[in-house]
């Protein structure tokens, strides 16, 4: 599996309409080719969104339609945002063994 992570900070008093714009591009979200889990975290102003794909090659063909998402909230967006990439080493839930 691989990981994208994105973090950027929103402008003061948009929360609110981010939790609306973020909830509302779920579908969108989920459609995303290789795209096995996400996850947003979220602090006053910053927020970190984690997105497991299941390869390093999904992870890149998802990139333009990614792109695409961010341009919906780019008007929340205080600064840009800055993406990483990760091989995930370990990802286990509660629901494995239930």
């Amino acid at each position: 599996m691989y990981a994208r992570m994105t973090r950027f900070r929103l402008k003061l008093g948009t929360r609110d309409k981010w939790f609306r714009l973020r909830d509302g591009m779920a579908a969108d979200i989920h459609a995303l080719k290789g795209l096995k889990h996400w996850f947003t975290l979220q602090g006053d102003d910053e927020v970190v969104v984690v997105a497991i794909h299941d390869s390093v090659w999904s992870a890149e063909a998802a990139m333009p339609d990614v792109l695409k998402l961010w341009q919906r909230i780019a008007h929340l967006m205080d600064d840009q945002p800055s993406t990483k990439f990760y091989d995930v080493t370990r990802f286990d839930t509660i629901f494995d063994n239930v």
